[in-house]
Order: structure tokens, then sequence, then C-alpha cells
């Protein structure tokens, strides 16, 4: 394949001009396009991407820049060609621009005519018709005017290459630089589209969206309130809701589980603890605050007694127990009366002892007494004169039940107990019982703590355990509470989102045929997606190989033994013998350019293709060194046709001799001013800087 022919009318400087080009040749193949800076040298590689492919081609274009919206696009190319067009020809009744390109390939002649018409002044019509963008295709003198823009690219793709892969061989050498500074995925996609035309896959990718965003928008608008995104998202929702219950469930699971051993270990706890007090579970702890409740108690009982004692009327006259109190007072008034009996009589008892048998002496007893007799008898006589008041006579209290009262305390509450009885005085007696109750629960408590106050510590420490545990289970039952909500919540969101799914999808029945095909685009569309990614490992091998071999040729001995690496995942780099890595981004402005120079004759060299490739200044701001050494090895590496465009101080006339055995053809472009910010640009053939 090669370029016969450039024809541009009114293109940004150019009037109407032509390049013609003849066939290359395995010895010559250089074609060398002089033209300083301003002249049109750039205007030249522009006409080549928008002459082809049209608007699919403005990203190539320094200074471009597209968003992903059609209408940014659309707009876009609008203004790009209203700036394209040459600045007289606005003037014309019928102003337009146009690119003729005619390639030569496997023995067709193919012609590619791309006309923009303007309304006079500039503005250009509708860029998506014919009236604005017209293209002609003629194949062996067959010529095809085409509907639309689309169907003219998709031809074009069929018979030279995708419009994608002109990035491999149209560019700038400054583009070259500027893709090996992007990342490593980006370039071996070019690689990939240009070896086995995937842009094809991509315009299908772009179709099947289209075609799928299409579908989905009548969809919305026909279903109403029941929406597409509306039911995925309520589907998501329910998987959502399951997953959280299940790890709930999950979760309350593991909880219960020590929930059931942390109630083993405080029950065995609990055991170890009766085991260790022998009758209840309480701790020395336990006990000294139920001593303490009890004295509380005891005090507060008593002071209620003595309160009531005081205005005992009503209260006593209400008791059930009256006569109980009654015979307790009355038993305790016996013991009071005998105990001062006792206490009189004792004390009279040693003085009538004393004056029968004194201590010294027998007295007026003849014959006197020894002191065994007067011993003996006085013993006699004790127990004698004890009789007095031993035993205790009947009904007196054993011991006092009311000690807290005085014996006039006794007469007083008998006597209004006598006053009160036909009313009762039963909440009084309560309260006394209640006294007596907690006087021998408390005896009985202290008995209790000084049976176990020796086992201190270690019921300490067990009844620590015992808290622990304790604390564990309420902490766990806390959160088993918290789970258990949270359960719930789920289960009643899972209801109602299956609740609302399934009316959503009984509303959407009738629309079953446009979901099978959207799903079945879906499906397509990620399998073409699929198919891109694959196709990338398969020319990583070979294009690695070619692409080492080239940049060894043109860049210094310094990267001799390194190899070109190309990962989907990471940019560029250079690998040495000894496993040295060097990102090709980093290496110099001369160095990156030769690579970029180097990956697209790889690409040639894996496709097999012999696509012209154009250059837009290849060797830029080289030195002597490099710009000689590049310049002779891509002339030879070539496949096929290879287009310089240059100015004078790039290819200058020296590195021109040095390259003359390899140039097929040279063009001098040159320009006139012919009004302020306008003018003329002409070609020139076999005419070169200093020829």
């Amino acid at each position: 394949m090669f370029l016969k022919e450039v024809h541009v009318r009114n293109w940004r400087s150019y009037r109407n001009a032509i390049f013609t080009l003849p066939r290359p040749g395995s010895r010559k193949n250089i074609i060398l396009v002089g033209a300083q800076n301003g002249t049109g040298k750039t205007s030249l590689l522009i006409a080549l991407y928008l002459g082809l492919f049209g608007r699919e081609a403005m990203h190539l274009i320094e200074g471009v820049r597209l968003s992903g919206i059609d209408e940014d696009q659309n707009r876009n190319y609008k203004s790009l060609m209203e700036q394209i067009i040459h600045r007289p020809a606005r003037r014309q009744d019928e102003p337009h621009c146009s690119v003729s390109l005619r390639f030569e390939n496997e023995g067709d002649t193919i012609l590619i005519q791309r006309r923009w018409n303007f309304n006079k002044g500039g503005r250009i019509r509708d860029l998506n018709s014919r009236d604005g963008e017209e293209v002609l295709i003629e194949v062996n003198s067959q010529k095809k005017i085409y509907p639309t823009w689309q169907d003219a690219n998709d031809k074009i793709s069929d018979l030279l290459f995708p419009w994608n892969v002109m990035a491999c061989f149209f560019f700038d050498g400054e583009q070259a630089q500027e893709r090996v500074d992007a990342a490593g995925h980006r370039a071996l996609l070019d690689a990939v589209n240009t070896l086995y035309g995937t842009g094809i896959l991509d315009r299908l990718s772009d179709s099947l969206r289209t075609f799928i965003q299409n579908e989905t928008t009548n969809l919305r608008r026909e279903t109403g309130n029941v929406r597409i995104d509306e039911l995925d998202q309520k589907r998501q929702e329910l998987e959502e809701a399951k997953d959280q219950l299940k790890e709930i469930e999950n979760e309350l699971t593991k909880k219960r589980k020590q929930m059931d051993a942390t109630d083993a270990d405080h029950q065995r706890l609990l055991n170890d603890l009766r085991q260790l007090l022998g009758d209840s579970t309480a701790d020395i702890e336990e006990y000294a605050r139920t001593l303490a409740a009890l004295q509380s108690e005891e005090a507060a009982v008593k002071q209620e007694l003595i309160t009531g004692l005081a205005s005992i009327a009503l209260p006593l006259a209400m008791s059930r127990n009256i006569e109980l109190l009654r015979s307790n007072l009355r038993a305790e008034q016996i013991r009071d009366r005998w105990l001062i009996l006792k206490e009189e009589a004792s004390g009279k008892a040693s003085k009538i002892i004393e004056s029968v048998l004194p201590t010294k002496g027998a007295g007026d007893v003849e014959p006197p007494l020894s002191e065994q007799q007067i011993h003996q008898l006085r013993s006699k006589l004790e127990k004698a004169l004890e009789a007095l008041w031993s035993p205790p006579p009947d009904g007196c209290a054993e011991e006092y039940k009311l000690h807290f009262l005085r014996e006039a305390d006794r007469a007083a509450v008998l006597s209004k107990l006598g006053r009160c009885q036909a009313i009762g005085g039963g909440a009084l007696a309560d309260a006394a019982i209640r006294w007596d109750n907690t006087v021998t629960r408390r005896r009985e408590t202290e008995r209790k703590y000084e049976r176990i106050k020796d086992i201190e510590p270690q019921l300490a420490a067990l009844t620590k355990s015992v808290d622990e545990t304790r604390e564990t289970a309420k902490s766990i039952d806390s959160e088993l509470l918290g789970l258990e909500t949270r359960e719930r919540g789920l289960q009643e969101r899972i209801r109602d989102l299956k609740g609302s799914i399934g009316q959503m999808e009984k509303r959407r029945a009738v629309e079953r045929p446009v979901l099978e095909k959207l799903d079945v685009a879906h499906r397509v569309r990620a399998t073409v997606d699929e198919a891109k990614d694959n196709l990338v490992p398969l020319c990583k091998e070979s294009l690695e190989e070619r692409c080492t071999e080239h940049f060894r040729q043109m860049v210094s001995d310094e990267y001799r033994n390194f190899v070109v690496r190309f990962d989907p995942d990471t940019p560029p780099r250079l690998e040495g013998p000894s496993g040295e890595i060097v990102l090709v981004s980093s290496l110099s402005g001369a160095q990156k350019r030769a690579f970029g120079l180097a990956f697209t004759l790889a690409v040639a060299d894996v496709s097999e293709q012999e696509a012209p490739i154009v250059i837009d200044t290849p060797v830029g701001n080289m030195d002597s060194k490099y710009r000689e050494r590049v310049l002779r090895y891509v002339a030879e590496a070539a496949r096929g046709q290879v287009i310089f465009l240059s100015h004078d101080e790039e290819i200058s006339d020296y590195y021109r001799e040095r390259l003359d055995p390899k140039i097929l053809k040279t063009f001098l472009v040159t320009f006139e001013s012919k009004e302020e910010g306008s003018g003329e640009s002409t070609v020139i053939e076999d005419s070169y800087f200093g020829a």
C-alpha cells in the first residue's frame, strides 16, 4: 500500500495544491517534503487525518481536546473546520474546502475525496448531512457518494485500515514522544488495533452501547414509574440486605454460642461458690451487706416501735397479735417483779446469813461450831433462802423480747392495750414481730459471717469471677439484643423489597422482549471488550522483540544489551541483562523520540502492513549524531513508503545528501503572504532547501 496523490483545495494556507507521489521501491522509499514553520507542513498531516476519517481523527490533531459527549464533539468539529477553510475562500459564493487522497493497495486504485461546504462568510453547514460534509469513494473508477459519514468511514476501514490505526503510521514526531510518556497499556492497545483491526470491535462496542442507551431510554419512557435502573437498584438492595442478614445470622450464631459458654462458666462458678459456702451463693461481702442492711432495718423497726408506742391508739388497736403482745408484756412484767424480788431477797439473804452465821465466829451458838460446820450451814442456808425467788414464778418470761421497754413503759403499754383492745394494734404488733425477726436474722447472719470470714480471699476471687461472667453475659446479651433487632429490621426490609420487586416485575412483564434484547446486547458487548483485552498478550512478545531491535539500532551503545518490555499496567521500560529497570519516560528527549519511531516500525513489522509512514518533524531537536543515525535507520528499516515532513534546520541539506540514496521524491513548500493574517502556500516538485 502506498499514497499516490494528495490534492487539497482551500485548505488552511493551500489554495489548490497537489502532491504526486511515485511508487516506492526496495532501494528508494523516502518522500521528503520541506517547509518552514507556518507554511503548510503540519497542514498536510492534518489533511491526511481529516481527509481519511473526518471527525473520528480529530483526537490526533495537536491542541484538540475532546470529551465523551457527542454534542461537544460536533461543536468542536464544527469550530475546527471553520478555522481550516482558506480565509479568502470564505468570500466565495459557495465556499468549500476539500481533501482528495489516492492510494494504491494490492492492485486497486482507491480515491477518497472529502468535501466540506460552508455558507458565505465561512459558517459551515450541517456536518451530519451531505450538505455539510460529502464523502466520495472511488475504487478502480467506480465512484460512490455515501449517504452518511459513518457509512463512508466504515468503507474506508475495509479498503485501507481502521481510523484508530492512523496514530501508528501518521504522526507528529512529538506525538511519538508523547505516546512513550503515556502508559504502556495505551501503546499496546494502539498496536492491537493495528495488528488485528480491532477498531471494528471498538465501533461494534460503541454501537452496542448506543443501542443499549437508546433502548433503555425508550423503555424508561414507556414504562412510566417502573424504571430499569430502579428495579436493578431494588434487586441490588435486596441482595445487599440478604448478605447483611446472612452476616447478622452468622454473628448471632457465634454470639449465642458465646452466651451458652458464658452461662455454663457462670453456672460452674456458682456451683463452686455453693460448695465453698455450703448453703448459699452469698459471699462475705454479701453477708456484710446483709448484716448492715439488717442492722439498719433493726434500728428502723425499733424507732418505728418507739414512735408507734407513743401514738399506739389506732395501729395497736388494729393488730391481730394484740393478745400475744399482751402476754409477752405481762410475762416481762412478772419477770420485772421477779428480778426485783430476786434482787431484794438476795440482798436480804446475805444479811440474814451474816447475822445467823457470821463470817467470823459462830455467834451465840453453843457448843461452838467448827469452821467446816459453819461453811456447810451457810451453804444450806443460802440454798434455803434462794428458794424464795427460784424457780421463777409461773408466766415469767424466760428472756426479754421487748427489752427496749422500761418497766413503766410495759405498764403504760398494757394500759393502752387495754383501752384500745376494741380497736386493735396489729400494725405495732407486726412491727414488733418484724423487729424480733430482724434481730433473729441479724444474729444468724453474724454467726454465718463469723463462720466463713476465714475463707474470704478464696471467696473474693471466686466472687470476682462470678461477677465477671455475669458482666460478660450482660454484654453479650446486649449485643444479642442489638443483632436481633437488626435481624428483624432486615427481615422486614427483605419482605418489603420482595414485594416491591414482585410488583415491578409484573408491570414489566409486557416489556420482556426488549429486556431480552438488552441482555443479549450487554453480553455481546462484554464479549467484544473481553476479546480486545485477550488480543493484547498475543502481540506483546513480538512487539517487544521488534521494538528492541529497532531501538538498539537507533540509540547509543548505552542500551545495546537492554530489551524492551511492555506490560498492560505499567509504562514501557527497558530491562538490562542484570535485571536493572529503566523507564522509557525517564530517557532523554532524543531517546524517547527514537523509541516512538522504533515502536512504529515494530507495529509495521508485526502487522506485515506496508501502509505509508508519514512523520512530521521526525527527529526534532536531536543532535547531529542521533539525527543522522535515526534518519538513515528509519529509511532502511521501513517496509514501504516513508514521508518526512521537515524544515531546513531539522533535515538540512547535509542530512538530505546522506539520505539521498533512499530519497524517491522531494517537494518544497513556499509561502507568500497575500493579506494580513492570510497567505498562500505553493508546492514545488523535485526541490528542497539548498537544492
